[in-house]
């Protein structure tokens, strides 16, 4: 089991850039915010990503590719802070911090 993610959660690409949840799903609510599916996109913004030195290759998406098996929200899975993300165009990964500690799911 792990915790499901709503959109409190604090993000961050592998190159220090932060991600914000775009949108969580306004009918549930952990911790008076909204649950987070894998309809869900991060927004990643100040990331410094600059592989060639002449041309700044920043990663701006983060998605999650699978959410829980067990736990939906209007048919769509949730995501847990155990999942992982990819970001594109890099395919740097995404990481969690400070997600809700009340309600797990599977």
């Amino acid at each position: 089991m792990a915790y499901l993610l709503n959109k409190d959660v604090v993000a961050q690409c592998s190159h220090g850039g932060p991600a914000q949840p775009i949108a969580g799903n306004p009918r549930v609510k952990v911790g008076g915010a909204e649950v987070l599916t894998v309809a869900t996109q991060f927004s990643v913004s100040g990331c410094s990503n600059n592989p060639t030195g002449t041309s700044p290759l920043p990663c701006v998406l983060g998605t999650f590719p699978a959410g829980a098996t067990r736990v939906k929200v209007g048919g769509v899975p949730v995501l847990l802070d155990s999942g992982s993300a990819t970001v594109v165009p890099t395919g740097a990964s995404l990481t969690l911090a400070n997600p809700q500690q009340r309600v797990k799911g599977q």
